[in-house]
């Protein structure tokens, strides 16, 4: 590593943890408000409210990451244009584009990073910090769990139903099980089921089987086409069973996600939430490249305050793109992919365009 790449990473390494840690105790002050006050009545544990602040810490800092970035550039590029150390390399020969290589090369680190965090850690953080909130916290009983995009709920104090699928709207099941345990919390009955269904305000099982087991050890063993059970749950009850987007890593998307299609419903929303949460860690990058051009375009610029609000007004602008080609996305005007990534696209050709016009 060179002289020249290890003072640049240096200043700008100092700017970015300072930048980092500002930003996310802001996030993190912001959330801990307006959750504590929702909270709070619960009378809590304070262990209990430590583990699901810090469980959601590292969602706040992978969230704040491109403003970060281009927070940390504005400010490095803009403080060495303003003290003329960019004049001085380039009057040793040394082109704006070699300075800023150890920028882009981070900029592509903290993407990788981030692209594995926030498919894989992240959403199991997010699990276990909703999960002490229900359960810890507000003391609610849990209708339903999401394992290996198969679901598992309890119907009441003695009765279990696991399903392979589970439309999004919940009204539809398929490969259901429902288990009975006797008081003595032994199986007592199992229903096998092709569909379950809310009809009218009644579950109804399709094209199924049931076993009861006596206590001397008789099975009774009878088949139905269709069958009504008493569920006293409606559909809205059971949005426990399965978990928002924050809490799905890649494979949960994927794979509920082509459950959703072999089972015949509309897995459209799923595919553009999958390629709209692949595309956004590699903004980071996009974000360190953007911040070039702009940190060097004059001394006046330079500034801390001009460099926030540049970074506030350039981040606005990609999370209504962003929302707008989801949106997009969802009712199917977009391909999935093109609705992930177009606001990537488009902001990385305008960052490579402004990059190319920059005097080197």
């Amino acid at each position: 590593m060179s002289m020249i790449t290890r003072y640049v990473l240096k200043e700008y390494l100092q700017v970015f943890v300072v930048t980092a840690v500002s930003l996310s105790l802001v996030e993190f002050s912001v959330d801990f408000i307006e959750k504590i006050r929702l909270l709070y009545p619960f009378d809590p544990e304070w262990q209990w409210l430590f583990k699901y602040f810090f469980f959601r810490v590292l969602r706040m800092l992978s969230e704040s990451l491109p403003l970060v970035l281009l927070l940390s550039t504005l400010i490095t590029l803009g403080g060495m244009a303003k003290n003329n150390e960019i004049t001085a390399f380039k009057s040793a020969g040394i082109s704006v584009f070699r300075l800023v290589i150890p920028l882009l090369c981070f900029g592509v680190f903290v993407s990788g990073v981030s692209y594995q965090l926030s498919g894989t850690l992240i959403p199991n953080l997010m699990k276990r910090s909703e999960f002490i909130r229900a359960v810890h916290i507000e003391k609610r009983t849990p209708t339903g769990r999401f394992v290996q995009n198969k679901t598992w709920m309890h119907l009441d104090s003695r009765r279990l139903i696991y399903a392979q699928v589970v439309s999004p709207d919940k009204t539809r099941m398929q490969g259901v099980h429902l288990y009975v345990l006797s008081e003595q919390f032994a199986l007592q009955e199992e229903t096998e089921a092709a569909e379950l269904l809310y009809e009218g305000g009644t579950w109804v099982l399709l094209n199924g089987r049931r076993r009861v087991f006596s206590k001397r050890g008789v099975l009774q063993f009878d088949q139905f086409e269709r069958l009504e059970i008493n569920i006293s749950k409606k559909p809205e009850d059971f949005d426990e069973a399965t978990f928002e987007l924050k809490e799905m890593t890649y494979d949960d998307l994927q794979s509920y996600s082509e459950q959703l299609t072999k089972a015949g419903f509309d897995a459209t929303r799923y595919e553009v939430d999958l390629r709209g949460k692949q595309a956004m860690p590699f903004v980071n990058f996009t974000m360190v490249l953007l911040g070039v051009p702009f940190a060097l375009k004059g001394r006046r610029s330079s500034g801390l305050a001009s460099g926030v609000a540049l970074s506030l007004a350039i981040a606005l602008s990609y999370w209504l793109v962003f929302s707008i080609t989801l949106a997009l996305g969802r009712l199917a005007i977009l391909p999935p992919w093109l609705a992930g990534w177009s606001a990537n696209i488009l902001l990385l050709a305008v960052a490579v365009y402004l990059f190319l016009n920059t005097r080197q």
